[in-house]
């Protein structure tokens, strides 16, 4: 009896210490556009510039809904590993560490802003993934720069981290627009002006959409060649009757 009692405890004691053994957890450090509205994770709302605590092994996915006016580019995710681009939305990924992810939501179209007067402007830079600037970003709006002077340029610039490329600025005045050259020269407006840098790894092949190119008005091939017979019509009568009248004429006037 003492035996089985004995070996009863010991069945017990060792289930309860299989389960007990504690999940290790990993965090995700979130970068957004300003084009991005929310970005979920299985669901939960995630918040910009602050780090979400996940269970390691476990596959999260995540999910960014744009603002009216802008569209989803890609995820870029970062980790001890190495760093890849993922046109995916939504996007899933095993955590096995410590890890940053940006989702990059583009304009759909592009609105230059005109700026006018006199006076300081403030302008806000955002950190991203991949690289920094000079005036440098914050990961919120609260870090900002102010002493620009209203309608007249200034230049901003960015160089890439290690294993990173440079993709484009995007500037967020009254409109969204999207500049793809190394630095950023723009005009402050009184309104303010948002702006962050945006980096990929080397290895993606994740580009800018192209322009939507201005339609231009054009004829339909068939009411052009409708249009041409017409007119072809129309001035084969005129010459016919203009023939007739004057052999009408010709045959009046013979004595």
């Amino acid at each position: 009896m003492t035996l089985l009692v004995s070996s009863l405890l010991i069945l017990a004691s060792s289930a309860s210490v299989s389960t007990v053994k504690a999940a290790t957890t990993t965090s995700v450090f979130l970068y957004i556009t300003e084009g991005a509205q929310t970005v979920t994770a299985n669901g939960t709302t995630m918040s910009q510039g602050a780090s979400t605590t996940f269970t390691s092994g476990n596959t999260e996915t995540f999910k960014v809904t744009p603002f009216s006016g802008f569209t989803f580019l890609c995820f870029v995710y970062a980790d001890s590993s190495g760093s890849v681009t993922s046109t995916d939305n939504p996007f899933p990924k095993t955590l096995s560490g410590a890890c940053s992810l940006e989702a990059v939501c583009i304009p759909t179209s592009n609105s230059t802003a005109t700026t006018s007067g006199s006076g300081s402007a403030t302008i806000v830079v955002f950190a991203a993934i991949g690289g920094t600037t000079d005036p440098a970003g914050s990961t919120n709006a609260t870090h900002s720069y102010s002493g620009y002077t209203i309608g007249h340029s200034t230049t901003l610039t960015q160089t890439p981290g290690t294993n990173f490329k440079f993709l484009c600025w995007m500037v967020q005045v009254t409109s969204a627009n999207v500049y793809t050259s190394s630095s950023l020269t723009f005009t402050p407006a009184a309104s303010g002006t948002a702006i962050q840098a945006i980096w990929i790894p080397t290895s993606s092949s994740v580009t800018l959409p192209a322009a939507s190119p201005t339609p231009t008005p054009k004829v339909d091939e068939f009411s052009s060649l409708v249009v041409a017979v017409l007119a072809i019509a129309l001035v084969a009568c005129a010459f016919g009757t203009y023939a007739y009248a004057k052999k009408h004429r010709s045959s009046a006037s013979s004595p």
